[in-house]
């Protein structure tokens, strides 16, 4: 005799946040191909941090093609901001 059981886990607003900016390194890494190990470093990432895209649920998921299309980054933080290449822009 088995029985079913859901276990329902509830967050704290600070930790759902924790939770979503992970949701979003998990899909760069995932599905967009980023490699883990130089995630924070790589253009897809520098791109959306400089566009203040932070967080999966709250933010990444309202991405429109206007928005993608004038992603810019920085490669160093004195350089200036050049535009994403166009097939990590195809990526998402």
């Amino acid at each position: 005799m088995s029985s079913d059981t859901a276990t329902t886990i509830i967050f704290t607003p600070a930790e759902e946040k924790i939770a979503d900016r992970a949701r979003l390194l998990t899909v760069l890494v995932n599905v967009c191909g980023v490699p883990f190990a130089s995630a924070k470093r790589h253009p897809v990432h520098l791109a959306l941090k400089n566009d203040g895209i932070l967080h999966f649920n709250d933010d990444f998921i309202h991405m429109m093609a206007a928005n993608i299309d004038s992603l810019q980054y920085r490669k160093t933080p004195t350089d200036p901001l050049v535009p994403l290449e166009m097939n990590f822009k195809m990526i998402l």
